[in-house]
């Protein structure tokens, strides 16, 4: 493992991702904000948190790609856990901001479809904002909490968070994922019995909802492979008392489906959310529309000279 991720081929994979990453969630947050019936559902306004965690992700990502190739070209085969933990810093805030919108996600589906009429008194610009700053708010101190006790100048074979942080805060760290895990888990179960005991003239089963229902479960199923996998080979590993090197690999393991997590959402909004897929069509149709007008113009100069 610690040879794959030494790997040039490796931080190219993870440059690559870094690229989608950045570009499809900048578009995604560019169509939220732009539209207005987009922007006016609450539910949008936490898929565009969502995009800013991915997006954040997505420069972790290309952070550990750069420092690797970095490292390989200067031949260092050890490394500060200081300089590790300022570069696993977006990753590990990008996890929190992520995780934390995940379980919002989930309470409000669950506001949406138990107490539909209470919903929409809540989808108000000052509940909105405050569920951000709350996330934000805890987010940034789970980040800022990796850096304390950690001894900086000490060294490290593996340059990942994993190796980096104390034991303390990978006991946190545990908690913070399973629980949170186990939370999102169980209130989905319990949004999708309401969901399907629901009449079909329900608020919480309109056409607009159903398809925010549809959107989220997909989200919800690549946030199983990306995330819950690899925290299930966390916590054995943990439980079982392996070394610190393996838990490193662990690490590097977290950083790469955390990498790959932040892309999956791009699609599964132009696949599943009807409105921001027709958005997305219309911006895409839009450039090749110009290249296309450009194209005939370029042609018609040509027959013009001749």
């Amino acid at each position: 493992m610690a040879a794959l991720d030494e790997h040039i081929a490796f931080s190219v994979f993870r440059l690559l991702v870094m690229v989608v990453s950045l570009v499809g969630n900048a578009v995604t947050l560019f169509v939220i904000v732009s539209y207005e019936k987009i922007r006016g559902q609450g539910a949008n306004i936490l898929f565009a948190q969502l995009a800013v965690a991915d997006f954040i992700l997505g420069i972790g990502a290309g952070a550990r790609g750069v420092s690797t190739i970095v490292f390989h070209q200067f031949g260092l085969t050890s490394h500060r856990k200081g300089l590790c933990l300022a570069l696993g810093s977006p990753t590990v805030f990008g996890i929190h901001l992520s995780q934390t919108t995940m379980v919002t996600i989930a309470f409000d589906r669950f506001l949406c479809v138990r107490f539909p009429i209470f919903y929409r008194h809540l989808e108000c610009s000052h509940f909105l904002l405050l569920r951000c700053a709350l996330c934000v708010f805890y987010s940034s101190l789970g980040t800022a909490a990796s850096y304390l006790g950690v001894a900086f100048e000490a060294e490290v074979e593996i340059c990942s968070t994993g190796t980096a942080i104390t034991s303390w805060y990978s006991v946190y760290w545990l908690i913070f994922s399973t629980v949170l895990t186990i939370v999102i888990y169980i209130a989905y179960i319990a949004i999708f019995v309401l969901f399907r005991r629901q009449s079909s003239a329900a608020f919480g089963k309109s056409t607009t909802q159903k398809a925010l229902f549809a959107t989220t479960t997909a989200v919800l199923v690549s946030y199983f492979v990306c995330w819950c996998i690899r925290n299930v080979l966390f916590v054995v590993f943990k439980q079982t008392d392996s070394s610190k090197t393996l838990i490193g690999y662990v690490g590097v393991l977290t950083g790469v489906g955390g990498a790959l997590s932040s892309t999956t959402n791009i699609f599964i909004y132009g696949w599943k959310h009807p409105d921001m897929r027709c958005q997305l069509k219309k911006i895409l149709g839009g450039l090749t529309g110009t290249t296309s007008v450009g194209a005939v113009n370029v042609q018609l100069q040509d027959v013009t000279v001749k």
